[in-house]
């Protein structure tokens, strides 16, 4: 990552890009640990999916310059990313399966649909992943910029729609009293 360009630098510096990236990995290392208790952990999912929706919220979008959508990178492959840590949201059983209205803005044909937890947390993973492979591993100019891009994007059009889906339904799970956390 020596050789960035200047307008890289200066995307990456930002107190909003700093601040997701840390909010960022500090979800994927919650995800990858092994070791973590049930009790610890959904307390601690359900914090960091909110620390993560709001940095999302805060993370500017990136003109693209260096990168187009021809550009293609080596990615870890989604089989892989799905093989992590989501054993502890499948633990909740029946619990981690939640009615959702898809679109609350849409009046017609809004039926509710069944979401899960164990999809929502690992699609979040999936994307977050991916793109921050491309930032930390790959880390030219051109993948360090579609990375910020395709975080933003995510965050408008897949991955902060899991993430508010899922620290609702752990809001129920958790204050109801459905499960003790």
């Amino acid at each position: 990552m020596q050789n960035l360009t200047k307008e890289i630098k200066s995307l990456l510096e930002t107190k909003e890009t700093q601040d997701f990236l840390k909010v960022a990995r500090g979800f994927i290392e919650l995800i990858e640990n092994k070791e973590i208790k049930e009790q610890e952990f959904y307390p601690k999912i359900h914090k960091k999916m909110t620390e993560l929706y709001n940095a999302g919220l805060s993370l500017k979008s990136v003109e693209l310059i260096h990168s187009s959508e021809k550009t293609e990178f080596e990615t870890v492959t989604r089989e892989k990313l799905k093989e992590q840590n989501v054993n502890l949201i499948s633990s909740l059983g029946k619990d981690c399966f939640y009615w959702e209205v898809f679109d609350p803005t849409y009046e017609k044909e809004n039926e509710p649909t069944q979401g899960w937890l164990v999809d929502d947390v690992a699609d979040i993973y999936a994307d977050l992943k991916e793109e921050l492979y491309k930032i930390d591993q790959i880390g030219t100019d051109e993948a360090i910029e579609d990375g910020l891009w395709q975080l933003k994007f995510g965050f408008t059009s897949h991955w902060g729609n899991h993430c508010v889906n899922a620290i609702r339904a752990l809001h129920y799970i958790y204050y109801d009293g459905k499960k003790t956390m």
